[in-house]
């Protein structure tokens, strides 16, 4: 189960107890989130997908069903196309498969810059406004960021719950390859839960019809009233979804 940007293995914990009954469960923290550290400046979709690989191998686990959730899903794509024959099944949560950031040389080093800029060595702070300062330039909804990814510990000290540089470099690196290829390369089932356009979805409709004709054999599941993170505003038709696709 891989989670999104500015997100940890934490966000699918509600689901576990109806879940636990049908599946063995890895939740796992991608590079520079949660209670793993960053490392590096690598954060693209092939790094990250090469590092569940590595972990897979530790733990001597040949063959799952992979779900990934918005930026996990790109994640999950791309270890698909590296590595097809250690997929039974996958499901992708809320996300497209095509290039969602232009590349280029120029912005490449302008993001990057952005990341050193933003690099902070801890994520505890003393207030919610030096927070701000630092992620501001960052996020246009910055506002919104403090309310719920940071947590008050005690008086004058606050926890930023992700990594500002991690968030810079994954957001675009992990965006700018288009992933069409990983399933049109591969024959293991697929499907999309796909959020209410009109509450808050990833995929817009051209995102969609460049599913259907890329890839038909996809099974497109919407799920009505449901916004991005599908897991949390709807889990009963989440977890119902994905059990009876993964029997």
């Amino acid at each position: 189960m891989l989670h999104g940007l500015l997100s940890s293995h934490e966000t699918f914990l509600p689901i576990i107890p109806f879940l636990r009954n049908d599946f063995d469960l890895l939740l796992i923290d991608q590079r520079g989130h949660g209670l793993t550290p960053p490392e590096g400046e690598d954060y693209t979709a092939e790094r990250m997908a090469r590092d569940i690989k590595d972990l897979l191998d530790y733990l001597k686990i040949k063959k799952v069903i992979m779900l990934g959730h918005s930026m996990g899903g790109r994640t999950a794509l791309m270890f698909g196309a590296l590595f097809p024959e250690m997929i039974d099944k996958m499901i992708i949560e809320d996300i497209g498969i095509h290039q969602r950031e232009p590349r280029s040389p120029e912005k490449d080093f302008e993001k990057l810059m952005l990341a050193r800029k933003s690099k902070v060595s801890s994520l505890i702070f003393k207030s919610k406004k030096e927070i701000f300062k630092i992620i501001s330039p960052l996020f246009s909804y910055a506002d919104d960021l403090l309310k719920t990814k940071v947590v008050k510990l005690g008086h004058d000290k606050f926890e930023l719950k992700f990594w500002p540089d991690v968030a810079v470099l994954y957001g675009y690196q992990g965006n700018y390859t288009d992933l069409t290829f990983a399933l049109t390369e591969s024959n293991f089932p697929v499907m999309f839960l796909i959020a209410d356009p009109e509450v808050g979805s990833a995929l817009t409709p051209k995102c969609i019809e460049h599913i259907k004709t890329h890839v038909p054999r996809a099974v497109l599941y919407p799920i009505a009233k449901a916004w991005h993170n599908i897991h949390k505003t709807h889990p009963k038709e989440f977890c119902e979804a994905v059990i009876t696709f993964s029997k």
